[in-house]
């Protein structure tokens, strides 16, 4: 993270979808790096680069039902060798519900779409982006926030079979959140060889991490929580007013990377530093962390 090449043009897609968690989605595989684009038309365009080339491919669709993805708001994870999947809001049952794909090639080529959730009370939460994490063991795991009985909670739902099926969606935390309005705030996970999964996300305006076999724990206020899985431990960075805060991951300290919103984070080759970046007054920012 000290150097960076120079900008590459990945293609032009006219009313892209941007703000709250919206904007192009990046993974890498074995071979690929793959991004998806949304549209406020209402679809998701996947395309990828060979990592020994870089040379980008012509756009697919992903979603297979034409304009049904409006919100432009996705998720995407890289399993083992070219192993792919998304997950979107999609409208083509009346309201927003969760949908996913999966694609075996690196993004080129995508499956029939699935159902992974359908809201029980008129669609799930119309503008909260999901998040999704495929584990070492192959395990697909999406989070989203449901709109259930008043409530606007966050809930995981898990698939061991590559996305053929899902099982029962599970409340993340203790606490409700009542508003009769969309957060437009999402949250982020991670999942371990065991298959547990940490949670974060935003209850009003209080972050929390939410662990397997653990009660909830508030880490501070704030908004827009991502999660990095380490050898140490989970880091966790997130947008406190107009501060990017950075949780170390043995859970001791909790410091300021400076000025920002919408943190990202990834771990670096060497495994010991942690890649965080944000935007900051139309700039993207990166700093490195020291695990």
């Amino acid at each position: 993270g000290k150097s960076y090449s120079k900008p590459a043009l990945l293609g032009n897609f006219p009313q892209m979808g941007l703000g709250m968690g919206r904007g192009p989605q990046l993974t890498t595989t074995k071979d690929y790096t793959v991004v998806t684009v949304g549209d406020h038309r209402g679809n998701l365009y996947a395309i990828r680069s060979m990592n020994i080339t870089h040379q980008w491919s012509t756009p697919v669709r992903v979603n297979d039902t034409d304009t049904t993805a409006k919100e432009a708001l996705s998720s995407i994870s890289a399993g083992n060798d070219n192993l792919v999947y998304t997950a979107w809001l999609d409208s083509r049952l009346g309201n927003n519900n969760l949908y996913g794909a999966l694609s075996r090639d690196g993004g080129l080529t995508w499956g029939k779409n699935q159902l992974i959730y359908k809201g029980e009370q008129n669609g799930i939460c119309e503008c909260c982006k999901p998040s999704v994490y495929i584990s070492q063991t192959g395990q697909i795991s999406v989070m989203f926030r449901n709109k259930l009985d008043g409530a606007r909670n966050m809930y995981l739902i898990s698939s061991t079979d590559e996305g053929e099926h899902f099982g029962k969606a599970q409340k993340q935390g203790t606490g409700n959140y009542m508003i009769n309005a969309c957060p437009m705030d999402g949250g982020d996970l991670t999942v371990n060889l065991r298959g547990e999964a940490s949670t974060v996300w935003r209850r009003q305006m209080e972050i929390y991490l939410a662990q397997h076999g653990k009660t909830e724990m508030k880490l501070g206020s704030g908004r827009t929580p991502v999660i990095l899985q380490t050898a140490k431990g989970n880091a966790i960075a997130w947008q406190q007013e107009n501060s990017i805060q950075f949780r170390s991951p043995d859970g001791l300290r909790t410091s300021s990377l400076g000025n920002g919103q919408y943190p990202k984070l990834a771990l670096a080759k060497d495994q010991k530093t942690a890649i965080c970046t944000f935007e900051r007054e139309g700039h993207i920012i990166v700093t490195s962390v020291t695990l």
